[in-house]
């Protein structure tokens, strides 16, 4: 999910094995698991490939956090534990350093915990398998150049008022604040997606079998 792998790369069973140091089955077994997640396409008789970036992926995929996020959050609000609450807590003040990569890079981790953990405080594996899984499939975008560091200090203040909501068991205030949360990130993504185009820190490309497929996120993108 750290794109060491580029999108679109075809790899075998024997060169992920060789880099990972690890045998063919359980790197059959891994990718098997990965494509269930939509991170890995299997052809039958031609191998593996790393699955690659479209802008209408990362569409869906805020539109999954705008149904499923707001319900976990008010959910936590009722069932989260002491400790839970204090880890969200924590997790919520982390603020990443601006032009600092590694800082920025640890942000994008701490985000995912943050929004698993209220998942997971919900006590529904369902739930906590689906925003997980909406996570983990963003983080691609955010290591491969959509870089939200110009709004460090809002985004903390958005993660602590969502959290303070959770732990003041106001499951209505958590509902709301994590609708807003998402919503300011939907319209925050898209301005960074589109400075991202327009100053070549992404390179999207139509898929060469339909001249109507949707655009993807091509290997000359910028690491961040």
């Amino acid at each position: 999910m750290e794109c060491v792998l580029t999108p679109g790369k075809s790899f075998s069973e024997a060169e992920l094995g060789r880099l990972y140091k690890a045998s063919r089955s359980p790197v059959r077994e891994a990718c098997r698991r990965l494509e269930a997640e939509g991170l890995v396409r299997i052809t039958p008789f031609r191998g593996y490939a790393i699955a690659p970036l479209s802008v209408s992926e990362f569409h869906d995929l805020q539109e999954m956090q705008l149904i499923f996020e707001p319900a976990a959050a008010a959910l936590a609000a009722e069932r989260a534990n002491e400790q839970e609450l204090a880890e969200m807590r924590e997790l919520a003040k982390y603020e990443y350093r601006v032009g600092d990569k590694q800082s920025y890079r640890e942000f994008v981790r701490t985000n995912l915990q943050l929004h698993c953990l209220i998942a997971e405080s919900t006590r529904n594996r369902r739930l906590f398998d689906v925003v997980g899984n909406i996570h983990i499939r963003l983080m691609r975008f955010f290591y491969l150049g959509l870089s939200f560091e110009p709004y460090g200090p809002t985004l903390v203040a958005e993660h602590i008022r969502l959290v303070d909501a959770i732990c003041s068991r106001d499951k209505d205030a958590a509902r709301h604040n994590a609708t807003e949360h998402i919503t300011k990130a939907i319209e925050r993504s898209a301005t960074v997606l589109m400075g991202a185009i327009r100053f070549g820190e992404a390179v999207f490309e139509p898929a060469p079998d339909s001249e109507h497929a949707p655009l993807r996120l091509g290997a000359a993108v910028r690491r961040v």
